[in-house]
């Protein structure tokens, strides 16, 4: 892939973020960017940080929706310590964990607080599906240690879980810090990262809301830490290693490779660019986002904007 092997292939798109994450583009062609201990939702605009919403918490995934809504994953208060954040963790419990939508406007309004009368944990990603339905990850944040970290393999079990609007659902639980998670091209299975193990486990869709038995898709092996991915036209899953310094191409036939980048806080990525050929990037310790050119398109979502 043209993306080389090195952070030196990285073009910096914009700085000056607290710990981002969840890029994604709307209709206009314009970035968006969610800041986890910043509690904002920003867009880049002329190279710049221009922040939209203030929803609080800790903003951590995020989708667009063919409205031109913006779906966020927010986790009440968790971050890790890093550059971007001064060294300061996040305590938790800044407001309720949430799945929330925002509007063109700034409008921020929460959709969906609790599932069957028990508070969500600590969503962290999304995906939505082709009828509009949302799925996301919900994990359990683990005891901090003395410095603030939680290690994800601690962690208690999380769930992946479902809503439309009119029913929500704990459809799995049992993963060890469920995180970035996307519907395979064809839509049939849910691929979902399990950051305490290194695992990438895929779930069969029977229904919306229901989910078959996972099998292990893929082992990315000790240190991999998966966070945010997408697939590309090559029927690659691209993942986002957070704490891993690199990003993971896992091809159809399971071999993962390993692109190394500048931050060892990788966080998430999304495909853009005229041709989906441009691969943005989070850094989070850093606080920045980069742009890589990729080998082939990325496939397009299966909801929101087509912007190629």
């Amino acid at each position: 892939m043209n993306a080389g092997s090195t952070g030196d292939a990285e073009r910096v798109v914009a700085t000056g973020f607290a710990y981002p994450e969840g890029p994604r583009f709307d209709a206009t062609g314009t970035l968006h960017v969610v800041e986890l201990a910043g509690g904002t939702v920003s867009r880049v605009v002329d190279g710049e940080r221009q922040v939209l919403a203030a929803p609080g918490g800790s903003p951590n995934g995020a989708a667009f929706d063919a409205d031109g809504m913006l779906w966020v994953a927010n986790n009440g208060g968790n971050w890790g310590p890093n550059a971007s954040t001064g060294g300061v963790a996040g305590p938790g419990g800044l407001r309720p964990a949430a799945i929330q939508v925002v509007a063109p406007d700034g409008t921020v309004r929460d959709v969906l607080t609790e599932i069957d009368g028990r508070p969500l944990d600590s969503p962290n990603d999304v995906a939505l599906d082709p009828r509009g339905g949302l799925w996301f990850t919900d994990p359990v944040w683990a005891t901090r240690d003395a410095s603030g970290s939680a290690p994800a393999s601690a962690s208690p079990p999380g769930s992946v879980c479902f809503t439309d609007g009119e029913r929500s659902s704990r459809c799995h639980t049992g993963m060890v810090f469920p995180n970035g998670l996307a519907l395979t091209p064809d839509w049939s299975e849910l691929v979902v990262g399990e950051t305490g193990t290194g695992r990438i486990l895929a779930f069969p869709i029977i229904e919306p809301g229901r989910l078959g038995e996972p099998r292990v898709w893929c082992e990315l092996g000790d240190g991999a830490f998966p966070d945010g991915m997408a697939w590309d036209s090559a029927g690659r899953l691209v993942v986002a290693g957070t704490g891993s310094g690199a990003l993971f191409v896992v091809s159809q036939a399971g071999r993962v490779d390993r692109v190394a980048m500048a931050d060892v806080d990788v966080t998430n990525l999304c495909f853009g660019g005229p041709e989906g050929r441009d691969l943005y990037v989070t850094e989070a310790a850093l606080g920045r986002v980069v742009v890589l050119r990729w080998d082939a398109p990325g496939e397009p979502l299966p909801a929101g904007p087509r912007l190629w």
